[in-house]
């Protein structure tokens, strides 16, 4: 493994890896996603996941799940070292990468499929709505006005999201 890696010596760092964890759970991302990224971004040589699993107290199978999601999210990225089989993982230090690589890609591909789901449903609703009558057709026609509102919100996010503007700025 060669050797262990040193940041967990340091309080500093210590403190900013668990306030990367508290943010990223209070974002509903995981605890363990956050301090990955922090010890990962902190480091100034690749870690491979025993390293990370042993500098956090975690197991490697969580570092693994995770160090995935953050590969996903364009947070993290694998490095070769020489002489050595292992994967070796360094965060992404451009913010401005991870964010309009990772997560804005993230959330456009969400909204995209939340707005085909919207339309799915529109459309069931209308041949319900053309099957219903009375008290039925009521209640049909209430959702359809809601879902209407969703679809409105959903297109104005999805507006923001896709507006080459945002891409300029990030």
């Amino acid at each position: 493994m060669g050797e262990q890696p040193k940041i967990h010596k340091n309080p500093a760092c210590r403190k900013f890896i668990e306030a990367a964890g508290h943010a990223t759970q209070s974002l509903g991302l995981g605890r363990i996603l956050g301090q990955i990224f922090a010890l990962l971004y902190l480091n100034p040589k690749p870690l491979c996941l025993d390293e990370i699993a042993l500098e956090l107290g975690v197991s490697k199978a969580s570092v693994s799940i995770t160090v995935r999601q953050l590969d996903r999210l364009a947070a993290v990225k694998r490095v070769w070292v020489k002489g050595d089989r292992k994967d070796y993982y360094e965060a992404e230090t451009e913010f401005r990468a991870v964010i309009r690589h990772g997560l804005l890609e993230t959330l456009r591909r969400k909204f995209d499929t939340a707005g085909q789901q919207v339309a799915n449903v529109e459309d069931s609703l209308q041949q319900a709505l053309h099957e219903a009558d009375g008290e039925e057709r009521q209640a049909i026609q209430v959702i359809a006005e809601r879902l209407q509102k969703a679809k409105q919100f959903h297109n104005k996010m999805n507006g923001l999201l896709t507006n080459p503007l945002l891409d300029q700025l990030l």
